[in-house]
């Protein structure tokens, strides 16, 4: 069904290809771990084997580069990408969409991810900074000089050793079957890293190869030894492909005539030894040392090693050599796919009801029976599905709360009841541990004491120049002796486990209704300042008024103790301080009085203890200030005659007067 949209889009006046894979690219990948999901894979490999018939693998490999910087941590929130350090940092191999170090089954989607990595590689610059830490060190491994690149570009997360695309291609290499399109390409993928010659781009002399450098391991030295096996497996396979009609593939059974196709569409023979010619080239690549000592000279290589691709390799150029590419089976592989989607459809539509066969197609009174009988072909529609109503995790804001201060007051004190209660509870935990705390120190020195005691010790005597002793000596020691407390140990023990489970009650979670309450609150003081913001209305200033003081009647010892609650109440009194109290007349006497008969409140009520905005009771509030004055609040009276500009907080005499 995938290839015969795309087969459509290609057609004049359709969207195009592009945009038909991205759609379905993205409608895959956007499923949660899609990447480990079979049948995802499955459809994603005859995406990229499209993409890459089309020639449109930038559009799917666009959408993968995004996901998988995501999935490294780059343009994503702290928790992930700490989570994903310790991920890594725990020895686990760096994430990839191609789980494993290959895949046999789907290389065509192996061969669109490692292209893809290739370029967060040599974007990031990564490759670029190893191979030259590991010139201008020669005796780095290539696990150090990735740990230099790290500390040199600052990267969020940087690619385990195993997933660096020389390790990546050469496993891929090994893995895919020899009979397929793409196993040259990969091959020719290794090579271009193996065979890379890096010293012009670091000012230095032209040099050697240094892809041996990432293989000096014993294990990596046994992979160097598979791929060469491995090679010439492949080329064997292909030169008894080319004598014969049709060889087995890999993995399959029974004779070859019993395998699918046409011969039309077979490998042709010719190609076959092309194949043959470059593996065993690829087999002197990988045999040649002189390559890697840089003592080579190139044009002087005898034929067969294919000095012309060589030199291409080594002058890193990146074009494909597209003409080992049996580019006539994808196109038909591709045709014969559509062709059964084609057939499956027709297939379904070929068993017509006996009424549409009697019907007379040109009677236009009959369209509702032809529309009947065409229905009846399909299968019956299910019926819809049953919509459950969800409740919002936090009740919405009517406007018409707003305008009234009783129920305004009602919502706000049922979700402040909550919240202090909250503060109440961990201000008892407080308490409790302090007061586990003072005992344990209290117990700890009682646990063990020291007892008088006495042993008698015998001392050997062996005697001296021939006089033998009369005996071992006998000495009596005293001394005082630690002894353990059973009791004293057993009682700390119990206060020990008392502290876990309270320290382990701390750390819970706040319940889901604090946290609604306080999202509730929130919201209902948003609301009523926007609406104020919109029109200032005396009504809805008189809701926020209300508000304001409600909020100041539950700040408590608790509260204030409680940091998330001090804070989430510091921050509504600010916020309906500043829209509603500051520069309102009406209320500045209220403010001072409330001061006044709760100090703790001075730090946060003094900023909106505006006396100027009442200069008819300016006099009376002052001098209500100066005659609260005494020594234990001069703090607090210096704070709110600080809010009074033009007048001295001291007088022309200062305090003492």
């Amino acid at each position: 069904m995938i290839q015969a949209h795309i087969s459509v889009s290609t057609q004049p006046n359709e969207v195009g290809p592009i945009a038909v894979l991205e759609f379905w690219v993205q409608a895959l990948i956007s499923q949660h771990l899609w990447y480990r999901e079979q049948p995802i894979l499955f459809l994603m490999d005859h995406l990229c084997k499209t993409a890459f018939q089309l020639m449109q693998e930038d559009c799917v490999q666009k959408l993968l580069y995004q996901q998988h910087k995501n999935a490294l941590g780059y343009h994503c929130d702290r928790s992930l990408l700490s989570s994903l350090v310790s991920w890594i940092v725990a020895g686990n191999i760096t994430p990839s969409f191609v789980e494993g170090l290959a895949t046999p089954t789907q290389v065509w989607f192996a061969w669109t991810v490692l292209n893809m990595e290739s370029i967060f590689e040599e974007d990031s610059q990564l490759r670029r900074v190893v191979e030259g830490e590991l010139v201008i060190n020669p005796s780095f491994t290539p696990d150090q000089a990735l740990k230099k690149a790290q500390a040199q570009l600052k990267l969020p997360i940087v690619p385990s050793l195993q997933r660096l695309l020389i390790y990546r291609w050469a496993h891929q290499a090994l893995v895919t079957p020899s009979d397929h399109p793409l196993l040259p390409l990969v091959w020719q993928k290794f090579f271009l890293l193996y065979l890379h010659r890096p010293g012009p781009q670091y000012g230095l002399p032209v040099d050697g190869c240094m892809g041996r450098r990432f293989f000096q391991s014993p294990a990596h030295t046994n992979l160097l030894k598979e791929m060469k096996r491995r090679l010439t497996e492949v080329a064997d396979f292909h030169h008894a492909a080319s004598k014969a009609l049709r060889v087995p593939a890999e993995g399959s059974e029974g004779p070859p005539a019993s395998q699918a196709g046409t011969p039309g569409f077979l490998t042709s023979p010719e190609l076959h030894m092309e194949l043959v010619r470059l593996f065993n080239v690829y087999i002197l690549w990988l045999e040649d040392e002189n390559f890697q000592k840089g003592d080579t000279y190139i044009p002087s290589l005898p034929k067969h090693y294919d000095t012309h691709r060589l030199a291409k390799v080594m002058q890193n150029q990146q074009d494909l050599w597209v003409e080992y590419l049996n580019m006539e089976r994808i196109h038909y592989e591709f045709q014969e796919t559509i062709g059964r989607w084609t057939q499956a459809k027709l297939e379904s539509h070929s068993a017509p009801c006996s009424l549409s066969v009697q019907l007379d197609f040109t009677d236009p009174f009959l369209a509702k029976e032809r529309v009947l009988s065409n229905l009846r072909k399909h299968e019956a529609p299910q019926p819809p599905l049953v919509l459950h109503p969800l409740r919002p995790p936090v009740p919405v804001i009517s406007s018409a709360v707003l305008l009234s201060r009783e129920n305004t007051t009602q919502l706000v004190c049922t979700d402040l009841n909550l919240l202090q209660q909250q503060a109440r509870t961990a201000a008892l935990r407080e308490s409790q541990q302090v007061a586990l705390d003072g005992e344990l120190l209290d117990t700890m020195p009682k646990q063990y004491v020291n007892r008088e005691e006495q042993a008698t010790l015998h001392l050997e005597c062996r005697g001296s120049s021939g006089k033998k002793c009369q005996g071992a000596a006998v000495v009596t020691v005293q001394f005082e002796g630690m002894h353990k407390n059973e009791a004293v140990s057993q009682q700390l023990h119990v206060l020990r486990k008392e502290v876990k489970q309270l320290q382990a009650e701390a750390t819970t979670p706040p319940p889901l209704n604090i946290v609604e309450a306080a999202v509730h609150a929130e919201n209902l003081i948003t609301a009523l300042v926007n609406a104020y913001k919109l029109q200032p209305t005396p009504g809805v200033q008189k809701v926020g008024i209300s508000l304001f003081f409600t909020v100041v009647d539950y700040v408590s010892d608790e509260t204030q103790r409680h940091p998330p609650t001090r804070q989430f109440f510091t921050s509504c009194i600010e916020i309906l301080g500043q829209v509603f109290i500051s520069g309102t007349k009406s209320e500045c006497r209220k403010v001072l009085e409330t001061v006044l008969k709760n100090r703790r409140l001075c730090s946060l009520l003094s900023p909106f203890f505006t006396p100027n905005a009442a200069p008819a009771e300016f006099i009376q509030l002052y001098e209500k200030v100066v005659k609260f004055l005494r020594e234990d609040n001069s703090d607090m009276i210096f704070m709110l005659l600080t809010k009074a500009p033009g007048v001295h907080p001291f007088g022309t005499h200062g305090l003492g007067s």
